[in-house]
């Protein structure tokens, strides 16, 4: 397909100086929006609700943070690991500009055809990176689709999230050793970052305490053999995360404030539940997040707990770090 060029030389110029796939830069939990003032009014609140997740940490900390940006600084914001460009087609301005330099003609034509379309384009020029076209003639049209696609928008974003916090925690120094250790003598593993080792150890308890220092970070791992269907419900999960918490040291379950979900926690269903944690005696506390399932590999019913101490901080990417290194979690063979 032949290109208008002007069309070219605007991607020319978005182009310039970037030499490469490099690394995105910029913070992993902001989303830039690039539009015009007349296309944010309309499409701001379908796009800000679909960012709208949280947790109490004890304040309500987002997952991600929006960052709406003007046209004019379409060029820097380009090259952030996550952008949406919201562009009306019927004007004839940087966006629309860009929108038709960078699609298909089918794309283009699907836009046309339906009035509306988003589109995702992972690491169009930075690696690592979400790019995302929400494009079309009707703006309102436009921000009722946005709403409609909301779990699609999101996890595009997610995804990418996921994989950038995944290589800075687990390079070149992970603790492959580690990992291995915990496999060969309790028949489970998961990745370990560069920094963080075993607190404690309590084999006849089936416990294993990980975390680090500076911010405090723990993740344990309890089971029992069989199915531990208290350990499934809202009620038992709770008094689990009690009983873990006497073995940290002190620690308690906020009653109030908590949630609780069936996800899928790589290939199993998973009851997550997640809210705040204190120290009986002294002033400390922070989120927590839990898993537990049922693995029928090994015939046994896990508890993965993951905490954070770190006031003053958004402690909220810290336990998204720790969720990272629990989807890493399998059940192993033991070796004779």
């Amino acid at each position: 397909m032949k290109k208008n060029p002007v069309i070219l030389l605007l991607i020319v110029a978005v182009l310039s100086g970037c030499g490469g796939k490099r690394m995105a830069k910029g913070p992993s939990d902001v989303v830039y929006i690039l539009a015009s003032d007349a296309v944010r009014e309309q499409v701001q609140t379908a796009i800000d609700t679909t960012f709208s997740f949280g947790i109490r940490t004890p304040e309500f900390q987002h997952y991600y943070l929006t960052s709406w940006r003007p046209l004019n600084q379409l060029k820097e914001f380009l090259y952030y690991p996550h952008t949406i460009v919201v562009a009306d087609m019927n004007k004839n301005d940087v966006a629309s500009r860009l929108v038709k330099g960078l699609l298909s003609e089918d794309r283009l034509a699907s836009i046309r055809q339906d009035t509306v379309a988003l589109f995702a384009l992972p690491n169009t020029w930075q690696d690592v990176q979400t790019l995302i076209i929400a494009a079309g003639y009707d703006m309102d049209k436009l921000s009722d689709f946005i709403m409609e696609r909301q779990g699609w928008l999101y996890s595009k974003i997610d995804q990418k999230y996921i994989e950038r916090q995944s290589r800075f925690l687990f390079g070149r120094y992970e603790q492959k050793d580690l990992s291995r250790k915990l496999g060969n003598k309790y028949g489970w593993t998961m990745r370990m970052p560069s920094d963080y080792q075993i607190i404690h150890e309590y084999p006849k308890r089936n416990f294993v305490w990980l975390g680090r220092a500076l911010p405090y970070r723990w993740i344990s791992v309890s089971w029992e053999q069989g199915i531990k269907t208290e350990w499934l419900t809202a009620n038992g999960l709770f008094q689990k995360r009690e009983a873990i918490g006497s073995l940290y040291g002190q620690i308690k379950t906020e009653k109030r404030f908590l949630g609780h979900k069936f996800v899928e926690l790589s290939g199993w269903n998973a009851l997550r539940m997640w809210g705040l944690w204190y120290h009986e005696e002294e002033a400390r506390g922070g989120p927590f997040m839990s898993y537990a399932f049922y693995d029928q590999k090994s015939d046994r019913t896990y508890v993965i707990d993951m905490l954070v101490y770190s006031p003053g901080e958004k402690t909220v990417n810290y336990i998204r770090q720790m969720e990272i290194m629990a989807r890493t979690f399998h059940t192993v063979g033991k070796e004779n």
